[in-house]
């Protein structure tokens, strides 16, 4: 275990000091052959056209390898068959494999190559590319290698997401002011997180772990990749292309939200009440809604935890004018009026220093209008309401009916 933490931890320090992906690319792969000792590695990246693989980065490869791998077809071959489908290839004799490319195989039989293994480089359902190791030992790979090099991948995904991200803030204007901090957060809390859902990974990978402990340690991941991803909605208002939609469940959305914050909320003696129509299903960005979701609970615990006295959180979810309505109500102390117009700017908010950036229900709002929905606030002192519409789904609702 400890040579596969080294592995991940070596990664994970480049991608939080740097945007530039050819560094990151050229670590992961030296640090992958030189502690494990395969004899090739290679990563390469969807080209613009959305069809073609690009040699992006190689450790060991020969001049014949080199030139076979420069250019390749997604659907084709081992590596493109990854790429095409998303699935990890392990393969124990690539000579042996149908799928190996005609005009590979005589360099695959000159560099005694044996053992392969080809997992996806994807981000929030993108496919970005794909990671391999190859060997001439006859010993097949295991599943621990096999996460380890699929752990790599997730952090090399992220690599590529940041870099691209950070250079889509450079080119936008309205983020000009915020563009240096949403980076450096990023970076920051990448870093742990990407250490946390590698090392999850491998020991979901080891057959002597419980079931009970399993399941503990998958939830886990699942959050980890979730904040992966919630961290990027910090860019938010640079992103130039739709959400991803697709039928989502809200109330299982709700539930999952309240569930990450459960402890939080019992420590602080936050009593919370979920009303939920359970038909609720809308066509959306699930990680984007859940991100606003989070939003509104935490700041509603976060108003209510400064206050003595009753703390309640209320959660429904309803249908209604053909929209989907979910409304956060907490007991806080309330927004003063004359603020009201200003909640959803930037950097504004009613806490106290220290306690939020204040971007949390800018970016929600962003999220919403781009679901073509929108979120009202309501408050007054004792009580203080946020209500989320969105387009009501006749389709999906019969699905789900």
């Amino acid at each position: 275990m400890e040579p596969h933490l080294k592995i991940l931890h070596t990664v994970a320090e480049t991608v939080s000091r740097t945007l530039d992906v050819e560094e990151i690319l050229k670590t992961a792969l030296e640090a992958l052959t030189h502690v494990t000792g395969h004899e090739i590695a290679s990563v390469h990246l969807l080209a613009t056209d959305g069809m073609t693989l690009e040699l992006r980065a190689d450790r060991g490869l020969s001049t014949a390898m080199r030139e076979v791998n420069r250019r390749l077809t997604v659907g084709k071959g081992i590596i493109g068959g990854v790429a095409a489908s998303g699935d990890t290839a392990v393969v124990h004799d690539v000579m042996g494999s149908p799928d190996l490319l005609r005009s590979a195989q005589a360099a695959v039989r000159r560099d005694r190559i044996r053992g392969f293994v080809c997992v996806p480089i994807h981000a929030r359902g993108r496919m970005l590319g794909t990671l391999a190791l190859g060997r001439q030992t006859a010993n097949p790979f295991n599943e621990g290698e096999v996460a380890l090099l699929e752990a790599t991948a997730q952090q090399i995904a992220i690599a590529l997401d940041n870099a691209r991200l950070s250079s889509e803030l450079v080119h936008a204007e309205k983020l000009s002011a915020v563009g240096e901090l949403a980076s450096g957060v990023a970076h920051e809390i990448n870093n742990p997180l990407t250490t946390i859902l590698g090392l999850a990974q491998l020991m979901l990978s080891r057959p002597d772990v419980p079931a009970p402990v399993r399941e503990r340690i998958a939830l886990i991941a699942d959050e980890a990749s979730r904040a992966a991803t919630i961290v990027q909605n910090l860019l938010m208002f640079a992103r130039h292309y739709p959400p991803e939609r697709r039928p989502c469940s809200l109330a299982d959305a709700v539930r999952r939200v309240v569930a990450l914050k459960s402890y939080q909320l019992e420590q602080d003696k936050i009593q919370v009440t979920l009303e939920l129509d359970e038909s609720a299903t809308v066509s959306a960005d699930e990680n984007q809604i859940q991100q606003v979701l989070l939003n509104l609970v935490q700041n509603a615990h976060q108003v209510m935890a400064r206050r003595s006295g009753e703390r309640t959180l209320t959660v429904r979810l309803r249908t209604r004018d053909r929209r989907v309505a979910i409304e956060v109500l907490d007991t806080g102390p309330g927004i003063a009026p004359h603020l009201l117009s200003r909640i959803f700017d930037p950097f504004f908010t009613t806490k106290e220093q220290g306690v939020g950036s204040g971007l949390g229900l800018s970016i929600s709002q962003q999220i919403i209008e781009r679901h073509q929905g929108e979120i009202r606030v309501d408050s007054q002192p004792g009580e203080t309401s946020f209500e989320v519409l969105l387009p009501f789904q006749p389709t999906l609702m019969a699905k789900h009916a």
